[in-house]
């Protein structure tokens, strides 16, 4: 008898501790509309979510964040549940508001309500449609979302991390303010407001600082840090002494070949023995054939650099004097049947001077051991 009651009291102890536990989750009001995204950053990775209603769209934009908007210019009052890997239950009540306050949040910072602490500020852009606006960001873009179709935007081309931006439409008549939010490689949220101007205040906007890199598309270096491994090069003197040509008392010659990562780089020296200048118009990359047949078309392959670094910004290789060029490119070999072609044309002048490198010299190139 005493131990079922000893039991009995077990039971109703352990029922009133988990009633005593159990919590009255207040949901935080969060304000949508059809016009604009409203973005959600959460302090863990999301592992589960449910909407009230399919008249609210979400969908996860990276591990930790969400992006929110109506279907349709004004719904019913609904909710959003989270719930986040490190076990934590978010309950959102989601209204509609014509004008939302905020279109980023940053939840982990909620006490309650969303308050100033809370929203990430957003920056104000205008665009045009006979401009282009360009954002600048300081690390990859992972994500464009765009509030409504009243803006088109894509990465520009061949570089991760600038973001262009225009109206379709033409006439501030036509357009409703709308919004366009940028997540970056390391999860950073940017929301932006974004109206019409046909002739934008400004058409180029950095981000994380007043001047930013670009960072070419497939490569994890950007123009400074290239700019620096060309000095570095440079430095290192000439390590090939059998690929290049003399002709005209110019020396146009392959010094060294360089990678790192996922570039290239090829260390070209021009040496000027006669006493009249030497104005270098453009120098140009080519992939060709060995042996091309008299009956066959010789087809070229131009290869485009990614970055080129200049000895001395005038481009002139002066009489009896010394000039360096660094070409990047994108991490490359050639077929044994081909050859890698390096010409040189000079401005204003009959100069035009050309050598070629093949894939043993190419597989050859040294490690950049200083940046």
């Amino acid at each position: 008898m005493t131990k079922i009651i000893r039991s009995i009291i077990g039971i109703l102890m352990f029922v009133i501790s988990v009633t005593g536990n159990a919590q009255n989750i207040n949901p935080v009001q969060l304000q949508l509309n059809d016009l604009k995204y409203l973005f959600l950053s959460f302090p863990a990775e999301i592992k589960y979510a449910d909407l009230g209603s399919t008249q609210i769209q979400a969908e996860k934009v990276n591990t930790n964040i969400f992006k929110v908007k109506a279907e349709e210019p004004a719904f019913d009052k609904t909710n959003f549940t989270v719930v986040t890997t490190d076990g934590k239950y978010y309950n959102f009540e989601v209204v509609y508001s014509s004008s939302p306050s905020y279109i980023a949040v940053d939840v982990a910072k909620i006490n309650g309500s969303i308050t100033e602490a809370s929203v990430i500020p957003a920056t104000k852009m205008e665009v045009s449609s006979l401009n282009t606006t360009h954002l600048i960001f300081p690390s990859k873009v992972t994500d464009i979302s765009l509030g409504s179709d009243f803006v088109i935007s894509e990465k520009a081309e061949q570089i991760d991390n600038i973001v262009k931006v225009k109206s379709t439409v033409s006439s501030a008549d036509d357009f409703i303010q709308t919004s366009v939010t940028v997540v970056t490689e390391d999860g950073t949220v940017y929301p932006m407001v974004v109206d019409f101007n046909q002739y934008p205040a400004k058409t180029s906007i950095p981000f994380g600082g007043k001047t930013s890199n670009a960072f070419f598309q497939g490569v994890n270096v950007n123009d400074i840090e290239m700019e620096e491994m060309s000095k570095w090069i440079v430095e290192q003197g000439r390590k090939i002494v059998d690929i290049g040509i003399n002709d005209f008392k110019m020396t146009f010659q392959l010094c060294s070949i360089f990678t790192d990562q996922d570039i290239i780089a090829f260390h070209l020296q021009m040496i000027n023995d006669s006493r009249i200048d030497y104005g270098i118009e453009f120098v140009k990359a080519y992939i060709q054939d060995k042996k091309i047949s008299k009956k066959t078309a010789m087809q070229e392959e131009e290869i485009t650099p990614i970055y080129v670094y200049y000895s001395n910004k005038d481009k002139i290789v002066h009489g009896k004097d010394t000039y360096h060029m660094v070409l990047f490119y994108k991490k490359f070999t050639i077929p044994e049947k081909r050859e890698l072609y390096f010409e040189m044309f000079e401005q204003n002048g009959g100069r035009h001077t050309k050598f070629s490198a093949n894939q043993k010299n190419i597989i050859k190139a040294e490690i950049i051991e200083k940046k």
